[in-house]
């Protein structure tokens, strides 16, 4: 009887330690698991936690959610094989880089302690945040050799890009309108007389309260819309709104144009720079992911 005593003892002691065991085992997968392993080194759900807080620590707008993360697993990967790169050409860190961008971070707050207490609050240590520049760095310069030494935008690109785009650089039409809100019908018909007989540039627009508007079409409400729509150059309208009388004077009308192309040049570098770095960057990390061994975990 003791020694059945005894087993079933020893199979429960045996269960409750499997199952602690297997609860601390599901603790520690959710502290910290494996999701991906490129080359041999493995990424871990930590590692993606650890990439979100420090971007929501540079730009505390990014809202985190799922899809964020699934696509930041990718740029960890990305990271993985382009630092491997850097590293196979012993690209080094400059440590005055490192403490010039800690010093840009401390710098950003009131005192080092709010500094320290911003990293607790992002889970984020300092020893971390090194560690995560250092990357940045390296991802910087082998990026910078092999693809935006690669990128170069010429005069002709930007002339045919503006010619086969015109409508793109097409500024919409705009009003340069003055108004003044008043109290009375009476000051409204007095104001108004005063433009007609004296002009506006002869006015004191601060006694009167003018104000001086140039704006989009599409930007003006719909009452002014229309009352502006009605009026040519010169003239004026007295519109009542609850309490209050608007006086509406109509400067002048600036039609809807294209933008010339020297003054389109430098939007077009940039929208072309930008869209040959996306198209050549993807080209290469493909590469770099083909040569590669990659395993993503679910």
């Amino acid at each position: 009887m003791k020694k059945k005593i005894k087993l079933v003892w020893i199979a429960a002691f045996v269960v409750s330690f499997l199952t602690l065991a297997d609860s601390l085992a599901i603790k520690a997968e959710s502290v910290s698991r494996i999701i991906a392993n490129v080359n041999g080194e493995i990424i871990t759900s930590k590692d993606l936690d650890d990439y979100c807080n420090f971007l929501k620590y540079k730009n505390p707008e990014i809202e985190i959610n799922e899809e964020f993360k699934k696509n930041l697993l990718q740029r960890l990967i990305e990271d993985k094989l382009i630092i491997s790169q850097a590293r196979k050409e012993k690209i080094e860190v400059p440590s005055s880089w490192i403490k010039d961008r800690m010093q840009a971070f401390i710098s950003s707050y009131p005192s080092y302690e709010a500094f320290e207490a911003s990293l607790i609050k992002e889970g984020l240590t300092i020893t971390a945040l090194k560690e995560k520049l250092k990357a940045e760095y390296l991802t910087q310069k082998i990026i910078d050799k092999y693809v935006r030494s690669k990128i170069s935008i010429s005069p002709q690109e930007i002339t045919d890009f503006y010619n086969n785009n015109k409508e793109i650089f097409r500024e919409p039409k705009k009003y340069i309108i003055w108004m003044a809100k008043i109290d009375s019908e009476e000051k409204a018909e007095e104001l108004n007389n005063k433009i007609k007989s004296e002009g506006i540039d002869s006015l004191d627009k601060k006694s009167y309260r003018l104000v001086k508007l140039e704006v989009e079409e599409k930007s003006l409400k719909e009452e002014i819309k229309t009352i502006v729509a009605t009026l040519k150059e010169g003239e004026t309208k007295i519109q009542k709104s609850s309490d209050f009388y608007y006086l509406i004077y109509l400067e002048k009308v600036i039609p809807s144009k294209i933008t010339p192309l020297e003054k389109a040049k430098e939007k077009i570098h940039s929208y072309l720079w930008e869209k040959k770095f996306r198209e050549e960057f993807t080209r290469w990390t493909n590469n770099l992911k083909k040569e590669a061994l990659i395993k993503v975990y679910d």
